[in-house]
């Protein structure tokens, strides 16, 4: 059995770039923040492909799509550490986890692996830039679009400081729904073009959280609610895309008592935990 782990993400902005044919030159340009919580995931060879999450068998996923994609068959466990569909990187997590502890199975590469999350990820329009930044870990500034060798990645220099994710609403956003609506591509395009530009004079962390602020706001791509919040809480930003905030530092915890709160901190890049 081979186990891996992929850290779950937060967007603050993106640009989307995806107008080239080749799947690895497709994505996003913006400032990503990997978290201490992803989706580990074990594999096990056997004579059929059988996924469990959490727990449960699941049919049509991310990980039967990959383990096809390498022609393996067995039990793919993936345990998911943070809720879906709430701009926390978890499809991409899934992809780049599951990806990996099969490529280290085959006697692949772990950029083998990456692309194949990557492609998996595109295809199903689940998301643009988070296999590459869960990839790279850390705060991560996707330069160009795309997986490495294509993609350009750059990381954020900080000290170490506690991230806390908020929940506005149980129910998330599909990265898909928003990706195939024509007229919020056009705004992200424009407004994270306008966003990159800007960062990238000043690339700090401070600089990252206020523009990210801008960015929701400019592209409403946040409820009242996260923008009621985003007044009470200065060093919060809207998670792309969900209905939940990240919180850089600390936070009154009156302001929280009212939401479902996880604790996490900066996490590293996506690797095998064990070989047995």
């Amino acid at each position: 059995m081979i186990e891996a782990f992929s850290p779950g993400s937060v967007t603050l902005f993106f640009e989307i770039k995806d107008d080239k044919k080749d799947p690895l030159k497709i994505g996003s340009r913006g400032v990503g923040i990997c978290l201490s919580r992803g989706v580990r995931t074990k594999i096990q060879r056997s004579s059929k492909i059988e996924v469990y999450i959490n727990g449960s068998r699941e049919i049509q996923t991310i990980q039967e799509e990959i383990s096809r994609s390498f022609g393996f068959t067995g039990r793919i466990e993936s345990t998911v550490e943070l809720p879906i569909s709430q701009g926390f990187g978890m499809s991409g997590a899934a992809a780049l986890s599951t990806s990996l502890a099969i490529a280290a199975f085959l006697g692949k590469t772990s950029l083998e692996a990456a692309h194949t999350a990557h492609i998996m990820e595109i295809k199903r329009k689940s998301g643009l830039g988070d296999v590459a930044t869960e990839y790279e870990g850390g705060i991560t500034l996707r330069r160009k679009e795309g997986i490495p060798p294509y993609g350009v990645l750059d990381r954020i220099i900080h000290p170490p400081l506690p991230l806390y994710l908020v929940i506005f609403e149980e129910k998330g956003i599909e990265t898909k729904s928003i990706l195939a609506d024509p007229e919020k591509r056009r705004k992200i395009k424009k407004e994270g073009h306008r966003a990159m530009k800007k960062f990238l004079k000043a690339p700090s962390l401070e600089n990252a959280i206020r523009i990210a602020r801008e960015f929701a706001i400019s592209t409403s791509l946040l409820s009242e609610e996260a923008k009621n919040f985003l007044e009470l809480c200065a060093n919060s930003t809207v998670a792309m895309i969900g209905n939940s905030a990240i919180i850089f530092g600390e936070c009154k915890s009156s302001i929280l008592e009212d939401y479902r709160v996880f604790k996490v901190g900066v996490g590293p890049r996506a690797h095998i935990v064990s070989f047995a």
